[in-house]
C-alpha cells in the first residue's frame, strides 16, 4: 500500500517517489533515486507532485527549478509530508491550479545539513620559522601543525536572535528567523555552484588558506615567545587566526566559522637546527639552575648565621632582664623587711609611751586627790566666823567639795587625753576602713562590732564605742550628718541612719509641766 494512500510507491524511480538523505558527512547532497549516480538518470530532475519528502531535523531540502531563472523554495526540517503546492509558493506557480497530483515539473533537489558543530581537519606538513630572539635566530627550525575549523552551514539561532533584538523589531522572530535563514543556505549553495559537496571537499578547498595563516602566524612571532615553547600558544593563537580568517571563509565558502583548534605543533627533532637550540638552552638552563642554587644557598647561609644572630642577642636580652627583675626583687624584699622592722619598732613605741601615759595619769590623779585631801584639811580648820576657834563644819565640807570637783575635772582631763592617744595608737595597728562612695575600697579592718570609725574634716578616728561617740557629739565634734563605718557595713553612711546609733541624735524627753504649776526653785549650794 502506498504512503499516505497514492498508490504503489518505491525508491527506484517509480511513478511517486520517496526523496530523503540518508548520506552522511556531507555538506550539500544531490537527491537521485536509489542506486543511482549524480546526473545520471533524468528522474533526479523531474519530480511530480504527491511523491514523499522526509526532510530529517538538523537538514534543509532546496528545490532548484531551472526554468524559473533559479528560484528556490526552501524546506526545513524537520518535515515528512507529499510535495504540494500549497507548501511550496514556487511550485504552485509553475504548476497552477490546473494540474492534478502527479503532474511531473522540472525540480532539482538538494538536501544540506544544518549541524553546528560540523568540523573538519587539517594538517600542515613541516615548514620553517626561526625563533624571534636575536641570540638564537641562527637557528632554524622545522615544525608541523595539526588542527580542526568548526563551523555551520549558517549563523546560529541565538546569532540571528541578536541580530533580530539588535535591529529592534518587534515582528514575529520565528518567521524572520526562518526567511533569514532560507537566505543563508540559498548563499552557501550558490557558493559551491550546486554540486556535491563532501567535508573533504571543504577540507581540501580551505587547506590552503587555513595554511597560509598558520605559517604567517608562526613567522611573525612575538619577542616574549620562545620557539620551542609554541604549544602553550596553542589556544591563543587558534582564536586569533579563527579572527583573521573569519571575513575571507565566510567570502569563499559561504560557512560560518565557529573554532579553530590547533590540538599539536610538532619539531623535526632531527633538524641540525632543533639539535642546536635544545643543546644551548638545555646548557643555559642549567646554568641557570645551577646559580640559582647557589643563591639558594648562599640566602639560607645567610638567613641561618642571621638567625643565630638573633637567637643569641634574644638570650642575652633574656638574661639581663632575668638579671634586672633578680635585683629588683631582691631591693624589695630588703626594703619590706625594713619597712616591717620600722613598724614593729613604732607599734613597740606606741604600747611603751601608752604605758607610760597610764601610769603618768593615774600619778597625777593620785597628786590631785592629794591636794585635795590637804585642802579638805586646811578648810575644815578654817574658821569662817564660828567664833570658837576649833572645828569649822561649813568649811570643812566647802573644801570637801572644791578638793572633790578639782579632782573629778582632773581625772576627766587626763582620762580624755588617754583616750585620744589610745585612739591614735589603735589607729596605727588598725586596718584602713572602707573609702567613701567613687574610691577603691580596701579590705575591712577586723573589730568588734561595736567600734565605730568616723570622718572629722577629713580625718579617719576610731575606733570608738558608743560612749565616744556621745562624748564627742555632746563636744560638738559630730553630728547626725557624719560619715561613719563598722564592721559588719557594707559602705560609710551617715551616724544618724546607723540604726544602733540613732538615739545618740533623738532629744531627751522631758517630763511635762502640769499647767498652772510652778517649777521648784533649784536646790541651794
Amino acid at each position: 500500500m502506498g504512503l499516505f494512500g497514492l498508490g504503489k510507491k518505491t525508491n527506484e524511480g517509480g511513478l511517486m517517489d520517496a526523496i530523503r538523505c540518508d548520506e552522511k558527512d556531507f555538506l550539500i547532497w544531490k537527491w537521485r533515486p536509489a542506486g543511482q549516480d549524480a546526473n545520471s538518470t533524468k528522474k533526479e530532475n523531474s519530480i511530480r507532485t504527491g511523491s514523499s519528502l522526509n526532510v530529517r531535523p538538523g537538514q534543509a531540502a532546496i528545490f532548484l527549478y531551472p526554468n524559473t531563472s533559479g528560484e528556490y523554495d526552501v524546506i526545513i526540517g524537520p518535515y515528512n509530508d507529499v510535495i504540494k503546492t500549497d507548501n511550496m509558493p514556487v511550485l504552485a506557480n509553475i504548476i497552477g491550479a490546473a494540474y492534478a497530483g502527479g503532474t511531473p515539473f522540472q525540480a532539482e533537489v538538494y538536501f544540506m545539513t544544518l549541524a553546528e558543530g560540523m568540523s573538519v581537519d587539517f594538517t600542515i606538513p613541516f615548514f620553517n620559522i626561526f625563533p624571534s630572539q636575536r641570540e638564537y635566530k641562527m637557528y632554524q627550525l622545522e615544525v608541523a601543525v595539526d588542527g580542526s575549523l568548526m563551523f555551520a552551514a549558517a549563523p546560529s539561532r541565538e546569532e540571528y536572535r541578536w541580530k533580530f533584538d539588535s535591529a529592534g523589531r518587534t515582528d514575529d522572530f520565528n518567521a524572520y528567523y526562518k526567511e533569514e535563514l532560507k537566505e543563508s543556505l540559498k548563499g552557501l549553495f550558490e557558493k559551491w555552484g550546486g554540486n556535491n559537496t563532501t567535508m573533504d571537499d571543504l577540507r581540501k578547498g580551505m587547506q590552503d588558506l587555513i595554511t597560509a595563516e598558520v605559517v604567517n602566524r608562526f613567522a611573525d612571532m612575538p619577542q616574549e615567545v620562545f620557539a620551542l615553547d609554541l604549544n602553550r600558544l596553542r589556544k591563543v593563537w587558534g582564536q586569533f587566526m579563527l579572527a583573521n580568517m573569519f571575513p575571507q571563509l565566510r567570502r569563499s565558502f559561504g560557512i560560518w566559522p565557529v573554532q579553530l583548534n590547533i590540538s599539536d605543533i610538532r619539531y623535526n627533532q632531527g633538524a641540525e637546527g632543533y639539535k642546536k637550540l635544545k643543546r644551548v638552552t638545555e646548557e643555559q638552563a642549567f646554568n641557570i639552575n645551577l646559580q640559582n642554587e647557589e643563591n639558594v644557598l648562599s640566602q639560607l647561609a645567610t638567613d641561618a648565621a642571621v638567625r643565630n644572630g638573633m637567637v643569641v642577642r634574644q638570650a642575652n636580652i633574656q638574661m639581663d632582664h632575668q638579671e634586672d627583675m633578680m635585683s629588683r626583687m631582691r631591693e624589695e624584699a630588703q626594703f619590706a623587711q625594713h619597712a616591717q622592722t620600722e613598724a614593729t619598732a613604732h607599734r613597740t613605741n606606741l604600747a611603751s609611751e601608752t604605758s607610760y601615759l597610764g601610769a603618768h595619769t593615774v600619778n597625777v590623779q593620785g597628786s590631785v586627790m592629794q591636794a585635795g585631801m590637804e585642802n579638805l584639811g586646811q578648810m575644815g580648820a578654817m574658821d569662817l566666823g564660828g567664833g570658837g576657834g576649833g572645828m569649822n563644819p561649813a568649811g570643812m565640807m566647802m573644801g570637801m567639795g572644791m578638793a572633790a570637783g578639782m579632782a573629778g575635772q582632773m581625772g576627766q582631763m587626763m582620762g580624755n587625753m588617754g583616750n585620744a592617744f589610745n585612739n591614735q595608737v589603735t589607729q596605727a595597728g588598725a586596718p584602713t576602713p572602707p573609702p567613701m562612695p567613687g574610691q577603691t575600697p580596701p579590705a575591712p579592718p577586723t573589730q568588734p562590732a561595736a567600734a565605730f570609725f568616723v570622718l572629722v574634716n577629713n580625718q579617719q578616728f576610731g575606733p570608738c564605742d558608743v560612749n565616744g561617740l556621745r562624748q564627742m557629739i555632746g563636744a560638738g565634734q559630730i553630728n547626725a550628718q557624719t560619715m561613719a563605718w563598722a564592721q559588719g557595713m557594707p559602705q560609710w553612711a551617715p551616724l544618724g541612719t546607723i540604726p544602733a546609733l540613732a538615739p545618740l541624735f533623738q532629744a531627751p524627753q522631758m517630763p511635762p509641766t502640769a499647767p498652772g504649776s510652778v517649777p521648784p526653785p533649784p536646790p541651794a549650794m
